[in-house]
């Protein structure tokens, strides 16, 4: 008797979910980026592809745990690598494709990783070679030695994936550290699988779905990659993010479901017609990275028929601790006095929350304290940081560092950071990093920097400065800042005052700098 053919639901690792679903519909579309319908591939070519880039790496002396770094725009190439580094019994270490050489230089040397999958357009910006002895560096764009295509031609393709256990680390997810110095989260196999099967409830995937990624694939839209390939969906691969093209591929396409971040949809909002109506196929737009504008949820679940769906959670236990459905929408939605339209959502099946005391004791709804949450998807711990793991999941749960209350209804509400973060276009920036730039700049004494209110990205990296003689020109600092810090870190406003407000300790009043600017920002 022959072995049932696994189903994609069954399937333990992304790229098992693959071969089982080359196997149940080999010929649907697996893979598209738009404009380029010849570079549509379906199910089984797709595993062919993925099979013959795991074999390639292993080919390149890449052992399984060895890690593969991904500095990819969206695209064919990355799900390619991703899955293929998985296959093969790697870790893939996928890289932001806005930062700069420092941040790549810290990454791969702290991820120890083998090989480098890129493309021209970012050469320039890694660390020199002769810095990184152990790295190969493999192009994606070309088609000579050196290069993708050449290496999936150098074995025979891998036939199936290697059998890597739910326990064993799938990724490295580089995130901000208290330091400044960024932190690699270890996510394994199962964090995986379990945000696909929370993502497949939470987002009611179901059949026919066209999935566009207008986010990078290297945050929160790439965990919407694996809930697609388990039910047979196609995913649709766009460069990068540009409001009109992107309202233009929900109808062209037959789009179901988008991740974006609160700034994406403000953006997208502006960019459409009066009178827009949504595409019938438009099931959801989920978003999540950040907190949303009132005004912004409201005009959304207006403009796009109340199809929207929020979650939160943070990279060390991705996408899904609570979430806002649909009907939650258009309720904050009808009624603008509802404190709804500023919550994140119930807490799911699955995850256990508590608002916590500075000793660990829970407290009651309607008090602010600390989120601890134990979830399913929780990494297993930050990359060759024992001590920071220890901390972070002291007592089994995971500290989010975020501050936050419960309602009566089970509805949480977030209202301050523990960590001195800035959350701007769904990428987190620390407060300290940019202090750091900005010390070192000439005329300048002292330096506060902290998150205001935005429009567009929810939060703008504002630099409160003390002067040491005449304050610079705002445009001056912004320039210097730009040769040490990536684009979005780079302070977006630059406020000059006497003296930084200070409390008996000679800490600075970060929240009391927020409020008074972002009141200033609101009354303008």
């Amino acid at each position: 008797m022959s072995e049932p053919t696994p189903s994609p639901h069954t399937a333990t690792t992304a790229a098992g979910t693959l071969w089982a679903a080359a196997r149940s519909h080999p010929d649907r579309i697996c893979l598209a980026e738009p404009g380029r319908p010849e570079g549509s591939l379906g199910y089984a070519a797709t595993r062919d592809r993925v099979a013959a880039t795991a074999a390639g790496l292993r080919a390149l002396g890449a052992e399984p745990g060895d890690r593969v770094a991904l500095l990819l725009p969206n695209g064919v190439a990355y799900v390619e690598a991703f899955l293929g580094a998985l296959a093969a019994g790697l870790i893939a270490v996928p890289l932001n494709i806005r930062l700069l050489r420092a941040d790549y230089a810290h990454m791969l040397t702290d991820s120890g990783s083998r090989v480098l999958v890129t493309t021209g357009d970012f050469l320039d910006r890694l660390p020199a070679r002769e810095s990184l002895p152990g790295l190969t560096v493999v192009r994606a764009d070309t088609e000579g030695p050196g290069s993708l295509s050449a290496l999936r031609a150098t074995t025979a393709p891998l036939p199936e994936p290697f059998p890597a256990r739910s326990t064993d680390p799938a990724s490295l997810m580089y995130t901000s550290g208290t330091t400044g110095l960024p932190k690699a989260v270890v996510l394994t196999h199962g964090s995986w699988r379990s945000v696909a099967e929370t993502a497949l409830r939470v987002l009611g995937f179901g059949p026919g779905e066209v999935i566009l990624h207008a986010a990078p694939l290297t945050h929160g839209s790439g965990f919407l990659l694996l809930p697609t390939l388990m039910t047979g969906g196609r995913t649709l691969l766009a460069r990068s993010f540009d409001a009109r093209r992107t309202a233009a591929l929900l109808a062209e396409e037959g789009v179901t479901g988008v991740f974006m971040v609160p700034s994406m949809i403000r953006m997208l909002l502006d960019a459409l017609p009066a009178g827009y109506v949504p595409p019938a196929a438009l099931r959801r737009v989920y978003y999540a990275g950040s907190p949303i504008d009132p005004e912004t949820l409201r005009e959304a679940t207006g403009v796009l028929d109340g199809r929207l769906v929020q979650s939160f959670a943070q990279m060390e236990s991705p996408m899904f601790f609570t979430a806002l459905d649909q009907e939650d929408h258009r309720r904050a939605a009808r009624d603008p006095g509802l404190p709804l339209v500023r919550s994140a959502g119930r807490v799911l099946p699955g995850v256990h929350l508590t608002v916590a005391d500075g000793t660990g004791a829970p407290l009651p709804p309607g008090r602010a304290g600390e989120i601890l949450a134990r979830a399913p998807q929780t990494m297993a711990g930050y990359w060759n940081r024992p001590e920071e793991s220890a901390a972070a999941l002291a007592g089994g749960v995971l500290h989010t560092g975020d501050i936050g209350y419960l309602d009566e209804d089970g509805y949480l509400f977030l209202v301050d950071r523990k960590k001195d973060m800035i959350v701007t276009g769904g990428s987190n920036v620390y407060a300290r990093e940019v202090e750091e730039v900005l010390l070192r700049l000439d005329g300048v004494r002292e330096a506060a920097v902290v998150g205001t209110v935005h429009r567009v990205w929810g939060e703008a990296v504002t630099a409160v400065l003390v002067p040491d003689g005449a304050p610079r020109a705002e445009e001056e600092i912004v320039r210097a800042c730009r040769a040490s810090l990536a684009g979005y870190r780079v302070p977006k406003r630059v406020v000059w005052v006497d003296e930084l407000p200070r409390n008996a300790y000679g800490k600075v009043l970060k929240r009391q700098l927020r409020e008074r600017l972002s009141a200033e920002i609101r009354a303008e």
